[in-house]
């Protein structure tokens, strides 16, 4: 069964307009049908009457007091005339003539409804029922026969109704025929006025249905409709152009944000009130190295496992105000986060949520490990030569040195100080140079380079005898490269792997070419690097051994010169080393060919 809920206005208007045509019909039926069975009875009525009337001129008195035979030839012939039954009755109810049926066979008419009534009233009576003797519905009119105010009879017309019927009938089809035609075009209007109103809501829901999945460029076609459905059209289109352009400026800010958010170097997090995260910017993810899938909508504590981070943002929302802290987190490595909390309120001071600014200052720590390591370094790398310089001078001019041996011995020692000191200074000068200038790069012989530099350390292996091999492949390419800082990059990679190689030990300087580049191998077996130190050798005047270092002459500058080089050259370079093991250090020039 239908629900009338249910149903759209379209179905309820039809549903409605049906009921009413059924309902006039039925009740038109009805009404027609019964005025006019009322009107042909009348009608009737009256016809009986005027025939009674002239078949009472035509009747004798004595005829009906001697119950005499020609009252069933009069009434035979009037019924003929009239098409009318015809009976006579005397007082007494006795049927005295009757023009369709033998009188001897009938009963005593003096209880019949119209008889009675006729008799009553004094003037006449009517009845319809059903004639037995006929075998169908029949009307009857009685009318008393007197004689000097005296009832000496009844004399009693009837006609069947079944001529009323057929005209009621063809009366019917004619109204029917009518009533269905008033039916279609009064369903054809209604239909039209239906889809006049129900179209146009249609439309404007289709048109809101399309705007709310995202479509803000869908408008209602105004001209078609009436003035009320224009003026809602109307209204529906400013509304619809009103929130395309909020939607848009939103979205046009939500895009901006978006945009910065991605771009910040710094990380973000928002969370709501409860301290849920409802967004985090790709710095942040990096920061904790986590996805923002995996901890929108969940808690500080739980998502990232540090509760300094869900205590600081807790108290920031207990103070309502903004609270920086820094914050030292692992995952995998250990990273330094400069931390500021903001509550977010709204108009009555509440908490709204919060906004936590990380900013990573790893590196920045680092740098600033390595400007306090290289401020002491290079302080103690100048302190030593000059206290040693000042105070062989000292003694020279307080003290009266006669020895002229001992008076040379010290001088050497100043000169050998004064030399490293110039060749510190220089290697700073030279690391400061490459570090602010770019070179071009030219297509070199890196093979000729490198049998150069070769040729002139060769000798420092054989002195410590050790196994010195160096592989380079035929027709090797050309590369691109500035040839003076690859020879120095190479003579401190190999005079580095013959200082920390014992005697008898071996080094392989190796060249291969792979793909586009040229790679440079050396490799040694003498006492390798530690695993904490070989993120640090390449910082300047960091040593792994600083007594050995100073031993063998190194400054701690030259791995970080190197570095610099390299990196100049669009390479980095790497190292794999053991302690006790030996060490590899190795890097790619890009070839020309």
């Amino acid at each position: 069964m239908l629900k009338w809920n249910k149903l759209g206005i379209k179905n309820r208007l039809i549903i409605i307009f049906i009921v009413i045509q059924l309902l006039i019909i039925g009740l038109s039926f009805y009404y027609f049908s019964s005025n006019h069975r009322e009107f042909y009875l009348e009608q009737e009525k009256i016809s009986l009457e005027h025939y009674s009337q002239l078949m009472l001129n035509n009747i004798e008195i004595e005829e009906i007091l001697t119950s005499s035979q020609s009252l069933e030839i009069k009434a035979a012939e009037w019924s003929d005339d009239s098409e009318t039954r015809i009976t006579i009755i005397a007082a007494d109810g006795q049927v005295l003539a009757d023009s369709h049926y033998d009188i001897n066979e009938m009963d005593n008419h003096r209880d019949r409804p119209e008889v009675v009534q006729a008799i009553r009233s004094g003037s006449s009576g009517n009845a319809i029922r059903y004639s037995n003797t006929i075998g169908e519905e029949m009307l009857y009119y009685a009318v008393p026969v007197r004689e000097q105010g005296d009832l000496i009879g009844i004399l009693r017309t009837a006609r069947p109704l079944e001529f009323i019927r057929s005209v009621l009938i063809e009366d019917i089809k004619s109204y029917l025929f009518f009533f269905v035609i008033l039916a279609v075009i009064t369903i054809i209007l209604g239909w039209r006025l239906t889809n006049s109103i129900v179209k146009p809501l249609e439309t404007v829901t289709e048109t809101a249905e399309k705007i709310s999945e995202g479509d803000l460029t869908q408008r209602i076609p105004v001209r078609k409709y009436n003035s009320e459905i224009e003026k809602l059209a109307r209204m529906f289109n400013y509304m619809a152009e009103e929130l395309e352009e909020k939607i848009t400026e939103i979205s046009q800010e939500k895009n901006r944000i978006e945009a910065i958010l991605e771009s910040m170097v710094d990380g973000v997090i928002a969370v709501d009130k409860e301290g849920k995260i409802s967004l985090i910017n790709p710095a942040a993810r990096r920061i904790f190295n986590i996805e923002a899938e995996k901890i929108k909508g969940k808690e500080i504590i739980s998502s990232l496992f540090n509760h300094r981070i869900d205590m600081y943002l807790q108290r920031a929302f207990d103070k309502k105000e903004s609270i920086s802290r820094e914050i030292k987190y692992k995952n995998p490595e250990q990273k330094i986060i400069q931390a500021t909390f903001i509550p977010l309120l709204d108009d009555q001071d509440n908490i709204n949520g919060g906004v936590i600014v990380l900013t990573d200052i790893t590196e920045l720590r680092k740098l600033e490990t390595v400007r306090n390591d290289f401020v002491a370094n290079v302080s103690h790398e100048l302190r030593t030569p000059l206290t040693s310089m000042v105070g062989y001078l000292d003694t020279l001019l307080e003290s009266d040195i006669e020895d002229q041996e001992t008076r040379d011995r010290f001088l050497r020692i100043i000169k050998e100080e004064t030399d490293r000191l110039s060749i510190l200074i220089k290697d700073l000068f030279n690391l400061s140079k490459i570090e602010s200038q770019s070179f071009d790069l030219k297509v070199e012989n890196f093979e000729e380079v490198l049998t150069k530099v070769v040729n002139l350390l060769e000798k420092n292996a054989e002195n410590k005898k050790i196994d010195f091999t160096v592989q380079i492949p035929d027709n090797l390419s050309p590369v691109y490269m500035v040839r003076e800082q690859i020879k120095q990059v190479l003579i401190n990679l190999i005079d580095n792997a013959i200082k920390y190689t014992p005697a008898g030990g071996k080094i392989e300087v190796k060249v291969e070419k792979e793909g586009d580049k040229v790679y440079f191998f050396v490799k040694d077996n003498g006492i390798g690097i530690p695993k904490a130190d070989q993120e640090r050798i390449f910082e300047r005047f960091y040593r792994v051994d600083k007594a050995r270092s100073r031993v063998l002459g190194g400054t701690g500058i030259g791995l970080s010169i190197v570095r610099n080089i390299v990196k100049q050259h669009g390479s980095e370079i790497q190292v794999k080393s053991r302690e006790g093991e030996g060490s590899e250090f190795y890097f790619y020039l890009k070839a020309a060919e």
